[in-house]
């Protein structure tokens, strides 16, 4: 933790990290982790599908962590949603550690 760290709580509950495994299954536990839901602007959700092709779900904030890496599989304990994560930002203007993760949502079996 940074001396100037500013205190940042993940209110909305736990998500599971997971290794994609192969075809729509999920692999090995790579980490749970305290989350906060945020809201996907208008101009987000738009621009990622005409700038990449893909769309935004589900945008949370986590903890930073080294544990989580692009295409990995998150499952939201709340509600069992799965999500396939796209895209991994690091927010340190915020003050705080703490990584931001757009999503898409999938089926895995």
């Amino acid at each position: 933790m940074r001396p100037d760290q500013k205190i940042e709580t993940f209110p909305d509950g736990l998500i599971t990290v997971y290794v994609p495994g192969k075809g729509r299954t999920v692999g090995k536990k790579k980490a749970s982790l305290r989350y906060e839901d945020k809201s996907v602007g208008v101009r987000r959700f738009y621009e990622a599908g005409a700038i990449s092709g893909n769309r935004i779900d589900r945008l949370i904030k986590v903890p930073r962590t080294n544990l989580i890496d692009r295409l990995d599989i998150v499952v939201v304990e709340n509600d069992g949603r799965q999500y396939r994560i796209e895209r991994i930002q690091n927010k340190p203007e915020a003050g705080v550690d703490l990584l931001e993760l757009q999503s898409v949502q999938v089926t895995i079996e």
